[in-house]
């Protein structure tokens, strides 16, 4: 270990060791999303000035101790969480919560005893209703990327922790009742029959169709990754000015456009200048692999939320949401 590197773990010691004892914060931020959609990369834009205390994580089967037994991506329905793991969220999001993991970018950079609280989870989007509820306060955002961008990424990271195949949500009965039911006979064939990248975009579709339905439009806007890449500060200062983040986010725009030229830190690409092409995943992927893809979507009833260039299209996801039974919470 070098003398920089013990420093770090001397510093993240004392916090693990205050850190209960601080004011708990006045805003809390919370990001959620399917894993390699670019949130860890947009966090460091949101909190490009350094103002919040970003906690990475909480919800990770490997790292935390209620998870153990767990699925991957736990589900609850609003005013049903077991009291331990609603003591475990309160803890989360009144700041109190720490590990080495959730605070392993903090050290040196945001301050431990920040007003404000940013944390981002890539397992929490069967917990959105449930949060909302006991925590009316939180400001959510949901992050999206291009499923197949997000499923060929996941691929390129199979030693990570991922949820390969839709099985594992149809395990959950509530889950399925209340997100999956009409769509059990695809996710059950694709369980059966999909390719990895099938399977991992009926996971993205899972994950999105049951966060948007969590939450209505007004509370819980998009973050789009591909329109973030090609314009940053548009994208940030679009999320500053919504009701529910409001005073959250303060980063000039000098500061995001300098943070969004960096590589997110756990990101493969040893390439600075990779992640300003959102749409290089198109030359990853086949024809026939994404014409299959896009027909899972097709069959989960969310084709066209992207364009042939890999694009979001807000108007398509808007009225999408618009078009679904009321939100949950």
């Amino acid at each position: 270990m070098t003398m920089q590197e013990h420093v770090r773990e001397v510093q993240l010691g004392l916090r693990m060791a205050t850190q209960s004892f601080r004011a708990r914060p006045q805003r809390v931020g919370w990001l959620v999303g399917s894993g390699r959609s670019g949130t860890t990369w947009l966090s460091s834009l949101l909190n490009a000035d350094k103002t919040m205390r970003e906690v990475f994580e909480p919800v990770h089967k490997l790292h935390a101790p209620l998870m153990s037994r767990s699925h991957e991506h736990p589900y609850f329905r609003a005013g049903s969480t077991p009291e331990a793991w609603k003591k475990w969220q309160s803890d989360v999001f009144e700041g109190r919560y720490i590990t080495r993991r959730t605070d392993r970018d903090n050290v040196g950079k945001n301050p431990a005893g920040a007003r404000k609280l940013l944390v981002k989870d890539v397992f929490a989007c069967g917990m959105i209703a449930a949060n909302l509820d006991a925590h009316p306060e939180i400001a959510p955002a949901l992050i999206m990327r291009h499923p197949i961008a997000v499923a060929l990424s996941k691929r390129a990271h199979a030693n990570w922790l991922w949820t390969w195949s839709p099985e594992s949500f149809l395990e959950q009965p509530q889950w399925v009742e209340d997100h999956l039911a009409m769509h059990v006979d695809v996710l059950e064939q694709v369980s059966r029959e999909g390719s990895v990248l099938e399977k991992l975009v009926a996971v993205w579709a899972i994950l999105q169709r049951s966060a948007l339905r969590s939450a209505p439009p007004e509370a819980m806007p998009i973050l789009h990754y591909e329109s973030t890449v090609l314009d940053p500060w548009t994208s940030v200062s679009a999320l500053a000015e919504h009701p529910a983040w409001k005073g959250i986010l303060t980063a000039k725009k000098r500061q995001v456009c300098a943070a969004a030229k960096k590589v997110s830190f756990v990101s493969k690409s040893t390439d600075a200048k990779a992640v300003l092409n959102s749409a290089r995943w198109m030359t990853e992927v086949t024809p026939k692999e994404r014409t299959a893809c896009e027909c899972v979507l097709e069959k989960m009833g969310m084709a066209g939320w992207h364009d042939d260039k890999g694009l979001p299209m807000p108007g398509v996801i808007q009225a999408w949401r618009e078009a679904q039974s009321p939100p949950l919470t």
